[in-house]
Protein backbone atom coordinates (compact mmCIF):
# COMPACT_ATOMS: atom_id res chain seq x y z
CA UNK A 1 0.00 0.00 0.00
CA UNK A 2 1.04 3.66 -0.77
CA UNK A 3 1.11 5.84 2.66
CA UNK A 4 2.05 9.04 3.83
CA UNK A 5 5.97 9.38 4.34
CA UNK A 6 5.26 10.61 7.30
CA UNK A 7 3.95 7.55 8.77
CA UNK A 8 7.12 5.58 8.13
CA UNK A 9 9.28 7.79 10.91
CA UNK A 10 5.58 8.49 12.78
CA UNK A 11 5.98 8.40 16.66
CA UNK A 12 2.59 7.37 18.18
CA UNK A 13 0.54 8.13 21.22
CA UNK A 14 1.31 5.17 24.21
CA UNK A 15 -1.67 3.81 24.55
CA UNK A 16 -2.57 3.32 28.18
CA UNK A 17 -1.87 -0.42 29.17
CA UNK A 18 -5.23 -3.31 28.47
CA UNK A 19 -6.64 -4.26 32.10
CA UNK A 20 -7.73 -7.68 29.73
CA UNK A 21 -4.40 -8.50 28.87
CA UNK A 22 -2.67 -7.67 32.25
CA UNK A 23 -5.12 -9.51 34.33
CA UNK A 24 -4.53 -12.90 32.05
CA UNK A 25 -0.32 -12.09 32.25
CA UNK A 26 -0.49 -11.75 36.09
CA UNK A 27 -3.72 -13.96 37.06
CA UNK A 28 -5.87 -11.45 38.12
CA UNK A 29 -9.59 -11.08 37.59
CA UNK A 30 -10.10 -7.56 35.34
CA UNK A 31 -12.34 -6.12 38.08
CA UNK A 32 -9.18 -6.47 41.00
CA UNK A 33 -6.89 -4.62 38.90
CA UNK A 34 -6.59 -0.64 40.16
CA UNK A 35 -6.38 1.84 37.51
CA UNK A 36 -4.17 4.50 38.67
CA UNK A 37 -2.91 5.67 35.64
CA UNK A 38 -5.63 7.33 33.75
CA UNK A 39 -6.50 10.38 36.07
CA UNK A 40 -10.36 9.23 35.79
CA UNK A 41 -12.60 9.63 38.90
CA UNK A 42 -13.83 6.94 40.70
CA UNK A 43 -17.28 7.73 41.16
CA UNK A 44 -19.33 6.27 38.37
CA UNK A 45 -22.03 9.30 37.32
CA UNK A 46 -25.35 6.18 38.80
CA UNK A 47 -27.93 9.08 38.92
CA UNK A 48 -26.97 10.06 35.50
CA UNK A 49 -27.12 6.37 34.15
CA UNK A 50 -30.97 6.16 35.65
CA UNK A 51 -31.71 9.13 34.13
CA UNK A 52 -30.53 8.05 30.97
CA UNK A 53 -31.85 4.54 31.56
CA UNK A 54 -35.68 6.04 31.81
CA UNK A 55 -34.99 8.12 28.58
CA UNK A 56 -33.16 5.75 26.17
CA UNK A 57 -36.95 4.66 24.78
CA UNK A 58 -37.45 8.27 23.16
CA UNK A 59 -33.64 8.95 22.42
CA UNK A 60 -33.50 9.08 18.67
CA UNK A 61 -30.42 6.38 17.47
CA UNK A 62 -31.98 6.04 14.38
CA UNK A 63 -31.25 10.10 13.32
CA UNK A 64 -27.86 11.97 13.73
CA UNK A 65 -27.48 14.53 16.57
CA UNK A 66 -28.34 17.85 16.31
CA UNK A 67 -25.29 18.90 14.32
CA UNK A 68 -24.47 22.40 16.32
CA UNK A 69 -25.14 20.92 19.40
CA UNK A 70 -26.91 23.28 20.61
CA UNK A 71 -28.81 22.29 23.74
CA UNK A 72 -25.43 21.51 25.23
CA UNK A 73 -24.05 24.82 24.43
CA UNK A 74 -26.61 25.97 25.94
CA UNK A 75 -26.31 24.07 29.16
CA UNK A 76 -22.54 25.42 29.07
CA UNK A 77 -22.97 28.82 28.25
CA UNK A 78 -25.24 28.92 31.48
CA UNK A 79 -22.27 26.87 33.85
CA UNK A 80 -19.75 29.01 31.85
CA UNK A 81 -21.45 32.45 32.36
CA UNK A 82 -20.45 32.55 28.59
CA UNK A 83 -22.12 32.68 25.30
CA UNK A 84 -23.23 30.08 23.53
CA UNK A 85 -21.00 31.47 19.92
CA UNK A 86 -17.94 31.09 22.41
CA UNK A 87 -18.22 27.17 22.00
CA UNK A 88 -18.39 24.40 20.33
CA UNK A 89 -18.45 21.12 21.43
CA UNK A 90 -15.97 18.03 19.99
CA UNK A 91 -15.62 14.65 20.94
CA UNK A 92 -13.04 14.68 23.82
CA UNK A 93 -10.57 17.16 24.29
CA UNK A 94 -8.60 15.30 21.75
CA UNK A 95 -10.80 16.23 18.54
CA UNK A 96 -10.33 19.50 19.83
CA UNK A 97 -7.11 19.43 19.25
CA UNK A 98 -7.25 17.53 16.11
CA UNK A 99 -10.01 20.16 14.80
CA UNK A 100 -6.95 22.93 15.80
CA UNK A 101 -3.95 21.17 14.29
CA UNK A 102 -6.21 20.92 10.89
CA UNK A 103 -7.36 24.76 11.19
CA UNK A 104 -3.49 26.06 11.94
CA UNK A 105 -0.84 23.27 10.68
CA UNK A 106 0.81 22.71 7.47
CA UNK A 107 3.93 20.95 6.54
CA UNK A 108 5.58 25.23 7.09
CA UNK A 109 4.62 25.24 10.58
CA UNK A 110 6.00 24.86 14.45
CA UNK A 111 4.28 24.78 17.17
CA UNK A 112 6.06 25.43 20.45
CA UNK A 113 4.99 23.15 23.59
CA UNK A 114 5.81 23.76 26.97
CA UNK A 115 7.28 20.37 28.16
CA UNK A 116 7.15 17.88 29.90
CA UNK A 117 3.39 17.82 28.92
CA UNK A 118 0.40 15.64 27.28
CA UNK A 119 1.77 13.88 24.45
CA UNK A 120 -1.62 14.33 22.36
CA UNK A 121 0.29 17.75 21.31
CA UNK A 122 2.65 16.82 19.68
CA UNK A 123 0.84 13.66 17.87
CA UNK A 124 -1.61 15.82 16.36
CA UNK A 125 -0.05 18.61 15.15
CA UNK A 126 3.06 15.75 13.36
CA UNK A 127 0.08 14.08 12.03
CA UNK A 128 -0.71 17.61 9.91
CA UNK A 129 3.30 17.49 8.95
CA UNK A 130 4.24 20.33 11.41
CA UNK A 131 6.80 20.57 13.43
CA UNK A 132 7.10 20.71 17.46
CA UNK A 133 9.69 22.65 19.19
CA UNK A 134 9.50 21.45 23.01
CA UNK A 135 10.28 24.30 25.66
CA UNK A 136 11.46 22.91 28.52
CA UNK A 137 10.06 24.15 31.51
CA UNK A 138 11.90 25.32 34.63
CA UNK A 139 13.36 22.95 37.99
CA UNK A 140 9.77 23.83 39.28
CA UNK A 141 7.99 22.68 36.37
CA UNK A 142 6.61 26.51 35.96
CA UNK A 143 6.48 27.77 32.30
CA UNK A 144 9.80 29.17 30.76
CA UNK A 145 7.84 32.37 29.23
CA UNK A 146 11.06 34.12 28.25
CA UNK A 147 12.40 30.97 25.59
CA UNK A 148 8.51 30.50 24.77
CA UNK A 149 8.74 33.87 23.62
CA UNK A 150 12.20 34.11 22.25
CA UNK A 151 11.30 30.48 20.00
CA UNK A 152 8.58 32.93 18.12
CA UNK A 153 9.52 32.62 14.73
CA UNK A 154 7.54 33.68 11.15
CA UNK A 155 6.73 29.81 11.01
CA UNK A 156 5.61 29.45 14.78
CA UNK A 157 1.54 29.04 14.51
CA UNK A 158 0.63 27.20 17.77
CA UNK A 159 1.56 27.59 21.58
CA UNK A 160 0.50 24.95 23.64
CA UNK A 161 -0.04 25.20 27.79
CA UNK A 162 -1.26 23.00 29.97
CA UNK A 163 -3.23 24.41 33.12
CA UNK A 164 -2.70 22.17 35.50
CA UNK A 165 -0.25 20.29 33.89
CA UNK A 166 -0.43 16.86 32.83
CA UNK A 167 1.48 14.97 34.45
CA UNK A 168 3.55 17.70 36.78
CA UNK A 169 0.27 18.94 39.15
CA UNK A 170 1.28 23.10 38.60
CA UNK A 171 -0.43 26.03 37.19
CA UNK A 172 0.46 28.51 33.99
CA UNK A 173 0.50 31.60 35.81
CA UNK A 174 -1.91 34.49 34.44
CA UNK A 175 1.35 36.57 33.69
CA UNK A 176 2.65 34.03 30.91
CA UNK A 177 -0.68 33.58 29.33
CA UNK A 178 -1.41 37.07 28.78
CA UNK A 179 2.59 37.87 27.74
CA UNK A 180 1.99 34.95 25.39
CA UNK A 181 -1.23 36.83 23.93
CA UNK A 182 0.17 40.28 24.03
CA UNK A 183 4.08 39.50 22.99
CA UNK A 184 3.31 36.96 20.04
CA UNK A 185 1.03 36.85 16.76
CA UNK A 186 0.09 33.13 17.88
CA UNK A 187 -3.01 30.96 18.62
CA UNK A 188 -2.39 30.18 22.46
CA UNK A 189 -3.70 26.95 23.34
CA UNK A 190 -4.40 26.36 27.39
CA UNK A 191 -5.86 23.29 28.03
CA UNK A 192 -8.22 23.21 31.54
CA UNK A 193 -9.18 19.85 31.63
CA UNK A 194 -8.61 19.62 35.43
CA UNK A 195 -9.62 23.02 35.45
CA UNK A 196 -12.44 21.99 38.17
CA UNK A 197 -10.21 20.56 40.32
CA UNK A 198 -8.34 24.17 41.21
CA UNK A 199 -10.90 26.82 40.37
CA UNK A 200 -8.30 28.59 38.13
CA UNK A 201 -9.15 29.75 34.55
CA UNK A 202 -8.44 31.40 31.74
CA UNK A 203 -11.94 31.97 30.13
CA UNK A 204 -12.58 35.60 30.99
CA UNK A 205 -9.60 36.89 28.89
CA UNK A 206 -11.74 35.71 25.83
CA UNK A 207 -13.24 39.06 26.22
CA UNK A 208 -9.49 40.60 24.92
CA UNK A 209 -7.75 38.03 22.98
CA UNK A 210 -9.32 36.10 20.18
CA UNK A 211 -5.92 34.37 19.93
CA UNK A 212 -6.68 32.35 22.91
CA UNK A 213 -8.16 28.97 22.94
CA UNK A 214 -9.58 26.97 25.67
CA UNK A 215 -9.91 23.10 25.88
CA UNK A 216 -12.43 21.50 28.34
CA UNK A 217 -13.35 17.93 29.39
CA UNK A 218 -16.52 16.14 30.92
CA UNK A 219 -13.81 13.27 31.00
CA UNK A 220 -12.58 14.21 34.13
CA UNK A 221 -14.49 15.91 36.73
CA UNK A 222 -17.88 14.59 35.42
CA UNK A 223 -16.57 11.18 35.26
CA UNK A 224 -17.95 10.69 32.29
CA UNK A 225 -14.63 9.74 30.10
CA UNK A 226 -16.41 6.66 28.67
CA UNK A 227 -18.77 9.25 27.12
CA UNK A 228 -16.27 11.29 24.96
CA UNK A 229 -17.49 15.16 25.17
CA UNK A 230 -15.35 17.77 25.49
CA UNK A 231 -15.75 21.38 24.26
CA UNK A 232 -13.64 24.99 23.32
CA UNK A 233 -14.05 28.29 24.43
CA UNK A 234 -13.27 31.00 22.40
CA UNK A 235 -13.95 34.33 21.08
CA UNK A 236 -16.13 33.80 18.66
CA UNK A 237 -14.97 34.77 15.20
CA UNK A 238 -12.04 31.74 16.34
CA UNK A 239 -15.01 29.78 16.86
CA UNK A 240 -16.10 30.30 13.88
CA UNK A 241 -13.17 29.54 12.23
CA UNK A 242 -12.53 26.26 13.95
CA UNK A 243 -15.91 25.08 13.18
CA UNK A 244 -14.84 25.07 9.17
CA UNK A 245 -13.22 21.56 10.38
CA UNK A 246 -15.59 20.35 13.17
CA UNK A 247 -16.61 17.26 11.86
CA UNK A 248 -21.00 17.47 12.30
CA UNK A 249 -21.92 14.41 13.99
CA UNK A 250 -19.13 13.04 15.79
CA UNK A 251 -21.02 13.01 19.09
CA UNK A 252 -23.73 10.75 20.05
CA UNK A 253 -27.18 11.13 21.05
CA UNK A 254 -26.25 9.25 24.13
CA UNK A 255 -22.99 11.12 25.10
CA UNK A 256 -25.10 14.55 24.39
CA UNK A 257 -27.76 13.42 26.73
CA UNK A 258 -25.36 12.70 29.68
CA UNK A 259 -23.66 15.53 29.55
CA UNK A 260 -26.61 18.04 29.40
CA UNK A 261 -27.95 15.69 32.30
CA UNK A 262 -24.17 16.07 34.06
CA UNK A 263 -24.63 20.04 33.94
CA UNK A 264 -27.79 19.83 35.95
CA UNK A 265 -26.25 18.01 38.72
CA UNK A 266 -23.13 20.17 39.54
CA UNK A 267 -23.64 19.17 43.21
CA UNK A 268 -22.80 15.75 42.55
CA UNK A 269 -19.72 16.47 40.70
CA UNK A 270 -18.42 19.33 43.33
CA UNK A 271 -18.96 17.27 46.35
CA UNK A 272 -16.83 14.45 44.60
CA UNK A 273 -14.01 16.67 43.72
CA UNK A 274 -13.84 17.75 47.33
CA UNK A 275 -13.64 13.85 48.56
CA UNK A 276 -10.64 13.47 45.42
CA UNK A 277 -8.67 16.67 46.73
CA UNK A 278 -9.13 15.53 50.15
CA UNK A 279 -7.66 12.73 49.41
CA UNK A 280 -4.98 13.86 47.64
CA UNK A 281 -3.61 15.67 50.20
CA UNK A 282 -3.68 12.63 52.77
CA UNK A 283 -2.02 10.58 50.11
CA UNK A 284 0.65 13.42 49.17
CA UNK A 285 1.20 13.59 53.19
CA UNK A 286 1.14 9.91 53.56
CA UNK A 287 3.70 8.66 50.65
CA UNK A 288 5.96 11.57 51.37
CA UNK A 289 6.54 9.85 54.49
CA UNK A 290 7.69 6.95 53.07
CA UNK A 291 11.82 6.92 53.04
CA UNK A 292 13.34 7.91 49.53
CA UNK A 293 10.24 8.94 47.88
CA UNK A 294 8.83 12.72 46.80
CA UNK A 295 5.38 14.12 45.96
CA UNK A 296 5.30 17.19 44.22
CA UNK A 297 2.37 19.32 44.95
CA UNK A 298 -0.69 18.96 42.74
CA UNK A 299 -4.07 20.88 41.46
CA UNK A 300 -5.49 18.14 39.84
CA UNK A 301 -6.51 14.52 40.24
CA UNK A 302 -3.19 12.80 40.46
CA UNK A 303 0.20 13.46 42.16
CA UNK A 304 3.56 13.09 40.40
CA UNK A 305 5.70 10.82 42.35
CA UNK A 306 9.58 10.65 42.24
CA UNK A 307 11.62 7.72 43.45
CA UNK A 308 14.83 8.89 44.94
CA UNK A 309 16.61 5.61 45.51
CA UNK A 310 15.07 2.52 43.25
CA UNK A 311 14.87 2.54 39.96
CA UNK A 312 11.06 3.22 38.55
CA UNK A 313 11.22 0.68 36.02
CA UNK A 314 11.52 -1.93 38.86
CA UNK A 315 8.76 -0.11 40.96
CA UNK A 316 6.22 -0.01 37.93
CA UNK A 317 6.37 -3.48 37.54
CA UNK A 318 6.17 -4.68 40.61
CA UNK A 319 3.42 -2.37 40.89
CA UNK A 320 1.85 -4.61 38.07
CA UNK A 321 2.88 -7.69 39.45
CA UNK A 322 0.18 -6.58 42.40
CA UNK A 323 -2.08 -5.94 39.96
CA UNK A 324 -1.77 -1.94 40.10
CA UNK A 325 -1.47 0.32 36.72
CA UNK A 326 0.70 3.50 37.35
CA UNK A 327 1.89 5.68 34.24
CA UNK A 328 5.54 5.87 33.94
CA UNK A 329 6.55 9.18 32.61
CA UNK A 330 11.08 8.68 34.05
CA UNK A 331 11.51 9.12 29.99
CA UNK A 332 10.03 12.50 30.02
CA UNK A 333 12.78 15.56 30.43
CA UNK A 334 12.97 16.41 33.91
CA UNK A 335 10.59 13.38 35.22
CA UNK A 336 13.69 11.45 35.79
CA UNK A 337 11.94 8.23 38.21
CA UNK A 338 8.69 9.69 38.14
CA UNK A 339 5.93 7.76 38.04
CA UNK A 340 2.11 9.92 37.81
CA UNK A 341 -0.78 8.64 39.93
CA UNK A 342 -4.21 9.30 40.19
CA UNK A 343 -6.04 9.89 43.26
CA UNK A 344 -8.74 7.05 43.63
CA UNK A 345 -11.04 5.80 46.49
CA UNK A 346 -9.61 5.86 50.25
CA UNK A 347 -10.00 1.77 50.26
CA UNK A 348 -7.80 1.76 46.74
CA UNK A 349 -5.42 4.56 47.59
CA UNK A 350 -4.78 2.33 50.63
CA UNK A 351 -3.95 -0.50 49.00
CA UNK A 352 -1.71 1.13 46.54
CA UNK A 353 0.27 3.22 49.54
CA UNK A 354 0.67 -0.39 51.69
CA UNK A 355 1.96 -1.91 48.20
CA UNK A 356 4.80 0.86 47.66
CA UNK A 357 5.77 0.39 51.31
CA UNK A 358 5.72 -3.42 50.27
CA UNK A 359 7.92 -3.05 47.49
CA UNK A 360 10.30 0.33 49.14
CA UNK A 361 10.88 -2.19 51.99
CA UNK A 362 9.10 0.83 54.31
Amino acid sequence: MRIRNLIKTFQPYEWELSIIELAKKYGFPPDKILRFDTNTMPYPPIKLLEELKQALPNLQINEYPETTYKELREALANYLGRNIDEITVTAGCDEALDIIAKVFVDSETNVLVSTPTYAMYRVTVEAMGGKIVQILRKPDFSDNTEKLIEAVNENTRLIFLCSPNNPTGNLTSEETVVRLLEETDCAVIVDESYAEFCSQTFINLIDKYENLIILRTFSKAFSMAGARVGYIISNKKTINLLNLMRPPNSLTVISLFLAKKALENLDWMRENIKKIVEEREKLIKIINKIDGVKVYPSYTNFILTKFLRKNVDEIHQKLLENGIITRNVSSQPLLENCLRITVRKPEENNVLVDTLKKILGG
